[in-house]
């Protein structure tokens, strides 16, 4: 077992990427530049490292802004937060990742402001020196004389933020309507939009400058304690069932309840793990009692998720709509072969057949890939193993937060050369 928690026997193959530091030390040099079709252009700017970050800028076809380099400091980027709140969904799991690796002599985040009270997550961010508190208009104005970056999110902020304040990124976390009504009531205070995914930046994100910086996962959560036929026997799964597996919050957009139907189709040595909390859990729990009684567990996340993610056998991902999808990222670094809807950055991390299955929302399609996984489980393997090298290079908070640096510092330059010009 390496560093990270990944086995070898358990993975199902020996031939395994190991190493903590392997995982956490990706280069510049492994991140692509893609040109947005919308006639973006890729602008390169040479770095202290030596190395070379494309960043994609959407702007109007035939004209061709200059980016400013990023900025040297006296002292790191200040940045608040501010959204509705920072719970233990991907919002606040990706807060809590920028924080986390964050260089700090670059940028720093020193508070989140939240529009509305909803305390859950908050003490993780406390207790990481980060205090969250209502966003009132006397903390905005604060806020705003202290920061270089309001980083937002989730609500509209047209009427909100102070009439003085600092560069404006909003960060389009989803590829709903509602992502999509609070960019545009916000249009009047944005400088600049960063979409999780590319389908969020054409669904949600015309007509804004908007650059696509995807998600990245935090290991410290996916670390294996215990092994894995351990885990499996606490939670009552014998080693010759088939365990499928799905994280996330019990809301209706989760569709978790098409898994318990989806188990329902299959015989008796498929088994059910929801791992989650939420307005639909007591819902969930009567609904796979009728169904699939003595076949499912369903239990509370906690810190450590990567004891869970390795007891499955299969990982299920059935939301109707979503704008990343970290589970699906976690899933596939702890080499789970994943069955995902086509929703989020599902389409772009994950080529069907290849590092996973792309297929409808439908129980009957989520049971015709599980039945196809258990059937031929070195084929499941070699599709995890794919996954997880992918996640290894491409899915990391510290490349997340690199691009972030990186782009913010741009950011802040640029508002900076148009002010004093």
């Amino acid at each position: 077992m390496d560093d990270f928690g990944f086995d070898a026997d358990m993975a199902g193959g020996n031939d395994y990427v190991t190493g903590y530091e392997q995982f956490m030390s990706l280069s510049y040099e492994d991140l692509t530049c893609q040109q947005a079709s919308t006639g973006g252009q890729c602008d390169y700017e040479e770095l202290e490292t030596g190395t070379r970050v494309g960043i994609p800028i959407e702007r109007p076809r035939g004209r061709r802004r200059q980016i400013p380099p990023v900025r040297n400091l006296d002292r790191p980027l200040r940045i608040v937060c501010l959204g509705p709140s920072f719970q233990l969904g991907g919002v606040g799991q990706q807060t809590l990742s920028l924080a986390r690796y964050f260089n700090p002599d670059r940028a720093r985040i020193t508070r989140c402001l939240v529009t509305r009270d909803d305390a859950e997550g908050h003490k993780r961010l406390a207790g990481m020196g980060i205090p969250v508190e209502t966003a009132t208009p006397s903390r905005l104005e604060r806020a705003a004389e202290d920061a270089e970056i309001f980083l937002l999110w989730g609500d509209h902020f047209d009427r909100t933020l102070p009439q003085r304040r600092p560069t404006c990124v909003f960060v389009a976390h989803g590829e709903s309507a509602w992502t999509r009504q609070g960019l545009e009531r916000s249009r009047g205070v944005v400088d600049h939009v960063i979409a999780v995914s590319e389908r969020v930046r054409g669904r949600v994100c015309g007509g804004f400058e908007t650059t696509t910086i995807l998600n990245g996962i935090d290991p410290s959560r996916l670390a294996a304690t215990r092994p894995r036929q351990a885990v499996r026997r606490s939670l009552g799964i014998r080693r010759d069932e088939f365990l499928v597996g799905c994280v996330g919050r019990m809301t209706q957009e989760k569709q978790m309840e098409r898994l318990i139907s989806a188990v329902a189709l299959l015989p008796r040595s498929f088994k059910l793990l929801l791992v989650g909390s939420g307005s639909r859990r007591t819902e969930l729990v009567e609904r796979a009692s009728d169904l699939i009684p003595g076949r499912f567990v369903i239990v509370r996340p906690n810190d450590h998720l990567g004891d869970l993610y390795r007891a499955m056998d299969a990982f299920a991902f059935p939301s109707a709509h979503e704008g990343f999808g970290l589970v699906v990222a976690e899933a596939m670094a702890c080499r789970v072969p994943v069955v995902a809807t086509c929703v989020g950055a599902v389409p772009e991390i994950i080529e069907n057949n290849v590092s996973g299955m792309v297929v409808d929302s439908s129980p009957e399609a989520f049971a015709d890939a599980m039945k196809k996984l258990a059937k031929f489980p070195h084929w499941a393997a070699g599709m995890a193993r794919q996954a997880h090298a992918f996640a290894l290079r491409r899915l990391v908070a510290r490349r997340m937060a690199s691009d972030y640096e990186t782009l913010l510092s741009r950011l802040v330059a640029a508002k900076t050369a148009a002010q004093t010009a």
